[in-house]
């Protein structure tokens, strides 16, 4: 399978798929077509966080019949859970692909390590158990630079010509995932397509992602929905990658109220690989709502903000075939506000290769938000390939 994606200091004929999901597959691509060509992915997590609490009010009670009292739970349990990711890659002609992925995972929602959790994961999937379909789009080519993609249910990622960072590879934090500029490479779900241009080492992209695309009350491309539109010029070299990103959402805004999620913002994010063992990547990102809060006040969000991150990685750390990682960055989109503590998240992780299929990473981390205790957290996490 030949593709035009290329990912951070990597080839323009590699698989680029999800820059999470490169290891390799039981099936390969052979000279007759369709072939198919599988992979799978087990992530088990355990681990437990310190600084997130629930609050509450209590009922009436007590004499006259008024009273109340406040309640807070605090989440520091060590919890256990897991994410399961079945990829089938199938080719028609031995230069498209079609996409499709079930997943399945217990993270909870709102818990700290779920997908709107204080400490959100990287690998956080949250579907009680049941099996869902994760992804579903198709990529083929046009000539010799062009490919195109497009499908029902992808994200935002899936659809860009080059990941402008090597950090994490697979790593803690979501938060520090994201090239450093988090508002722009949001990393949305929906239906989308897009278009890619490679020559030598310059690629660019443009694609939209429609959240709202199955939703019969709103559909694809509507006023209401909520659409992502971003394109992307990249440099890729053998050892470095420059990116520079653009992204207009909406968030289905139609009366132009203040909302944090109707913006724009662009980032500039690169990697740099020093020799064969460590490589360092850098973002930074700016946003800029369509229509800010007024008057402006610390109490008030829907302003000017922006974000960075920097993450390093050590291969062969110690051991061959085991790996070090840290990251640093911002907690949240950073406000300019008198009083505002600036957010900061930061994560170490060491990875333990035990063969070619498992590897095992403990992590600690720690998340400081304006407002908010700091969130300090330290997990164990076993990934199995296969």
């Amino acid at each position: 399978m030949a593709s035009l994606d290329v990912e951070a200091g990597g080839d323009n004929q590699a698989i680029h798929g999800n820059h999470h999901e490169d290891h390799g597959g039981h099936m390969s691509m052979g000279d007759s077509y369709p072939s198919t060509m599988f992979m799978g992915k087990a992530t088990f997590v355990l681990g437990g966080v310190d600084g997130v609490t629930d609050s509450g009010m209590g009922g009436m009670g007590g004499m006259g019949g008024m009273g109340g009292m406040n309640t807070s739970n605090e989440k520091n349990g060590t919890v256990f859970n897991y994410d399961t990711k079945l990829m089938f890659m199938t080719s028609f002609t031995g230069q498209d692909m079609l996409k499709t992925a079930v997943r399945v995972g217990n993270f909870g929602m709102m818990e700290p390590f779920g997908m709107m959790g204080e400490a959100r994961l990287d690998t956080a999937f949250s579907s009680s158990d049941s099996l869902e379909l994760h992804k579903a789009y198709y990529q083929f080519p046009v000539g010799d630079n062009i490919q195109v993609t497009f499908g029902p249910k992808l994200r935002q990622d899936d659809l860009l010509g080059a990941w402008p960072s090597v950090y994490p590879g697979d790593g803690v934090l979501f938060v520090l995932n994201q090239a450093g500029a988090n508002d722009t490479y949001s990393k949305k779900m929906g239906a989308g397509a897009g278009i890619t241009w490679s020559h030598d080492k310059l690629v660019a992209s443009a694609l939209f992602v429609s959240e709202d695309a199955s939703n019969s009350s709103i559909g694809f491309l509507a006023d209401e929905g909520k659409d992502h539109i971003t394109t992307q010029l990249a440099w890729v070299d053998e050892k470095f990658t420059l990116a520079a990103a653009y992204t207009q959402a909406d968030n289905g805004n139609t009366d132009d109220s203040p909302d944090v999620n109707d913006y724009s913002s662009y980032g500039i994010s690169g990697s740099y690989q020093f020799g064969d063992d460590y490589s360092l990547s850098a973002g930074i990102g700016w946003k800029n709502p369509e229509n800010e809060d007024s008057p402006d006040t610390a109490m008030n969000k829907v302003e000017d903000g922006n974000t960075w991150s920097v993450g390093f990685l050590w291969n062969d750390a110690f051991i061959e075939g085991n790996k070090f990682g840290f990251g640093i960055g911002t907690a949240e989109t950073h406000r300019d506000d008198s009083g505002y503590d600036d957010p900061l998240a930061w994560e170490a992780f060491y990875d333990f290769t035990v063969n070619d299929s498992v590897t095992v990473t403990p992590a600690i981390f720690v998340i400081e938000q304006d407002g908010k205790e700091d969130v300090n957290g330290a997990l164990v996490k076993t990934t199995f390939n296969f």
